[in-house]
């Protein structure tokens, strides 16, 4: 367990001084593992916020490369990154800039028997941001949620439309349902950014919002679990909703759920 060195109070002075985080929320920021799956639009600024906000153990999970039209939108990355593993690039920058950072990183798509192995490792339970560009992913993720009790904070842009919510699984009265409850598993595929663009700026207000709530999470000060919420970069408009539970919900509601095939997460 890390403890605040002269050096740490200087360096998140300014995180301490807020009256509801102080000592205690650096030092639970400090000890808290977390696990981003998705390295792209949404998972560069989450980890580079979280990495900066003092976090010292993150796993980075994603199989995909760095690519030409990335690099409007994912910032940890250059042009000489172009075929490299984003994971290890990442690991790279992030690591330069927080010595104190613990990265680890699998460069595969996400799969449920890995998954379990990874969370093993961690002596906390990890809060799990899914920062993925894929339905399927995403669905997989929520599962895994529920199945091992974690907290997911899921972040999804979509050309102007973007959404964010928080569920913590690992809470007994949580009814807030899942993803699953929102999107059914057979629900058919959305489009996503490949498809229907993207503009970087909103995909960082999206990340912002994720990474400010993993971090309100992990001070215990945040309180809106179970609710979606929705940004129209066009007229930068909020909406929100409460996230009710689906009786005939086949994962939060039907446990234990029958884990569907491996799937892949591509990333903003």
């Amino acid at each position: 367990m890390s403890t605040l060195s002269d050096r740490d109070y200087i360096q998140y002075s300014r995180t301490m001084l807020l009256s509801d985080i102080g000592e205690a929320g650096q030092l639970a920021i400090m000890n808290s593992p977390v696990v981003i799956i998705g390295v792209g639009g949404l998972g560069n600024v989450v980890a580079h916020y979280l990495a900066a906000a003092g976090v010292q153990q993150i796993l980075l999970i994603d199989h995909d490369v760095v690519e030409l039209s990335n690099l409007p939108r994912q910032l940890l990355f250059r042009a000489s990154d172009i075929g490299q593993a984003k994971v290890n690039i990442a690991k790279s920058v992030l690591s330069d800039a927080y010595p104190q950072l613990n990265i680890d990183v699998l460069a595969q798509p996400i799969t449920s028997t890995h998954f379990k192995q990874l969370v093993k490792r961690f002596t906390v339970k990890p809060v799990v941001f899914d920062c993925t560009d894929n339905v399927r992913a995403r669905q997989l993720i929520n599962q895994l949620c529920v199945q091992h009790q974690l907290t997911l904070v899921s972040g999804a842009i979509s050309a102007y439309q973007g959404q964010l919510f928080c569920i913590d699984f690992s809470s007994p009265h949580s009814h807030s349902g899942c993803y699953c409850c929102l999107y059914q598993l057979d629900t058919p595929i959305m489009q996503n950014c490949t498809q229907a663009g993207v503009f970087g700026p909103a995909v960082g207000i999206i990340a912002s919002m994720q990474a400010l709530v993993g971090l309100q999470h992990i001070c215990n000060t945040f309180t809106k679990y179970g609710v979606l919420h929705q940004f129209n970069a066009q007229d930068l408009r909020w909406q929100y909703a409460n996230m009710s539970q689906d009786p005939q919900c086949k994962v939060c509601h039907q446990y234990p759920f029958t884990d569907h095939q491996e799937r892949s997460n591509d990333t903003n």
